[in-house]
């Protein structure tokens, strides 16, 4: 998988697995059968064409064209297009906290009842 950091001036062709971290200055056009990871900011429009896969934590300031799959955890600001057989899934952030959350607290009741000697299935504890 590439790497690629900073700031990048677009517009940029993702032809290759690529992970990015960073800003894009210009649009993003994501290839076939290509996986982009990105973490940070595009600034301008996301274009992804069919069998790709786009895990977006962060922000595109336009829109987003879709003919594959997209795993938003951040913010598309412009339109969502889903095209054939594109498939944008939202990821609430909030869903992500309390799970983690629930998580924290199961391991801390856990944790308790193991040092006042008390005995529990572990799943007992799940909410």
């Amino acid at each position: 998988m590439r790497k690629l950091e900073g700031r990048i001036h677009g517009p940029l062709a993702i032809r290759e697995d690529t992970s990015l971290h960073g800003k894009v200055e210009g649009d993003v056009t994501v290839g076939p059968d290509v996986l982009l990871l990105m973490h940070g900011m595009i600034a301008g429009d996301l274009h992804i064409e069919p069998g790709a896969t786009v895990e977006l934590r962060g922000m595109v300031s336009g829109s987003s064209r879709n003919r594959g799959r997209l795993d938003v955890y951040g913010v598309v600001r412009g339109f969502m297009h889903d095209e054939g057989d594109g498939h944008t899934r939202l990821i609430a952030f909030r869903e992500s906290r309390d799970r983690r959350d629930r998580d924290r607290d199961r391991d801390r009741d856990w944790d308790r009842d193991r040092e006042h000697g008390r005995r529990r299935r572990r799943s007992e504890y799940l909410l």
